[in-house]
């Protein structure tokens, strides 16, 4: 029996994404003859993200809602969706077309020799639209990598494939928490427990439709204090 893949996709006031979104990776997948379901968490947003979700997939089985009322959190949702996930390979990725949803087959392919694949903006053949975002993130990178031990370039990606039994190995109630340094914590432990991990190469292009919820340097102050503390905590996780 071929793989099941279940798509994780928090969302939270992405109305003008979300459903060009879904249509695409559907598209991409049904012509693959891949099997999947499409987890969209969406934490009450005020801009009726849910409700255009329900309206148009309401009656589809490969489209799956869950609304939170009661928290919002990135991390969390990211949690919510996987304990939901029938699949037996997770995908995660954001809802705003950062992502390329052109890049999941190659995630899938690619987690035939290993255990996590990760899309990389920096590995040769990835980078991002936004050069400023894009320059500062690589140095970044390259202090997680290089000082910090970090297995990866990208240690901030969010963009990934990993099969729910190597997942589950890990302490994901730990990882998956806060906003995207999640991602800090999935790749470092998953080195630390002898998850095999592999890069592919991504570009980001700017989202489509709406604002980023992201303050990058208030930001990069709570990935740094990540990063450190796990690196400290090492032995402890």
């Amino acid at each position: 029996m071929k793989n099941y893949i279940s798509i994780i996709i928090p969302t939270y006031n992405e109305r003008e994404n979300i459903i060009d979104l879904i249509n695409t990776i559907r598209t991409i997948l049904n012509g693959d003859n891949i099997r999947f379901e499409i987890i969209i968490i969406d934490d009450n947003s005020p801009d009726k993200t849910a409700k255009m979700v329900n309206n148009e997939f309401g009656q589809d089985e490969t489209v799956r809602l869950f609304i939170r009322k009661n928290e919002r959190s990135l991390g969390t949702a990211i949690l919510f969706g996987i304990k939901k996930a029938k699949g037996d390979i997770i995908v995660g990725m954001d809802a705003d077309f950062n992502h390329p949803p052109e890049k999941i087959p190659e995630l899938l392919s690619n987690l035939k020799q290993t255990d996590l694949v990760v899309a990389s903006r920096f590995i040769k053949g990835g980078g991002m639209e936004d050069r400023v975002r894009y320059i500062f993130t690589y140095f970044f990178n390259l202090f997680l990598k290089y000082f910090l031990g970090f297995p990866t370039m990208d240690n901030m990606s969010g963009f990934y494939a990993i099969r729910k039994e190597k997942l589950w190995q890990l302490p994901i109630n730990k990882i998956y928490q806060g906003y995207g340094e999640y991602h800090l914590r999935l790749v470092y432990l998953a080195k630390k427990y002898g998850l095999s991990i592999k890069e592919i190469p991504v570009f980001y292009p700017k989202r489509k439709h709406g604002q980023s919820k992201t303050n990058f340097f208030k930001i990069f102050f709570q990935y740094l204090f990540v990063a450190f503390d796990l690196k400290l905590r090492n032995d402890k996780i």
